[in-house]
């Protein structure tokens, strides 16, 4: 009887949240800033990977590249979601071509970026191409690149450091940033 009910309630809350969201309300994937843990849950068909207080984690791959999906929380809300790219290459320049991947279909959604940009903080490596992949694995070559709608940043980045490499496309809600910034001055804080 007890399963019964709770596929009732399951289906129930489907329903509900389904007639508040059409496609165009998204932020990130089937989910809009705000909603809580229990909401992502029921939007998101992937299987949970990891869960801790604050942020809850899928794996899944996006344009034939393999990814981690994260969702981050503050006090219950949706504020911020990533996709982190997970796959390795044994030629660290090729993650050049993972972030490029990345940047063209984001201009197909969203338009030219605001801000594309590469800057490199020691140019050992920039005058050899095929060295670059090294470079960002140190941290001397970074790549970014933003996009903003009404409601939404979204960054691309690709960075590293200590020979790690890292590219993840980053959307955050503009009207929760206050939360966010409270949420860092109190663990700030608490460190004192």
């Amino acid at each position: 009887m007890k399963t019964v009910t709770k596929s009732v309630v399951t289906v129930l809350f489907i329903l509900a949240f389904s007639g508040i969201c059409s496609a165009d309300d998204f932020t990130f994937r089937k989910t809009k800033w705000g909603m809580t843990p229990a909401e992502v849950k029921v939007s998101e068909p992937l299987k949970i990977a990891e869960e801790s207080e604050g942020f809850i984690g899928y794996k899944t791959s996006v344009i034939g590249k393999n990814v981690f999906v994260v969702y981050f929380f503050i006090d219950n809300q949706l504020t911020r979601a990533r996709y982190v790219l997970v796959d390795s290459h044994s030629n660290k320049t090729d993650f050049i071509t993972d972030y490029e991947d990345f940047k063209k279909i984001l201009i197909k959604k969203y338009g030219n970026p605001a801000k594309d940009e590469s800057f490199w903080k020691n140019d050992l490596y920039k005058n050899d191409y095929s060295d670059w992949g090294t470079a960002i694995s140190l941290g001397h070559l970074i790549y970014f690149s933003t996009w903003s709608t009404s409601n939404t940043e979204i960054n691309n980045m690709l960075m590293g450091e200590n020979y790690d490499i890292s590219c993840i496309v980053e959307y955050s809600s503009k009207n929760l940033k206050k939360i966010e910034k409270k949420a860092q001055e109190k663990k700030a804080l608490e460190a004192f």
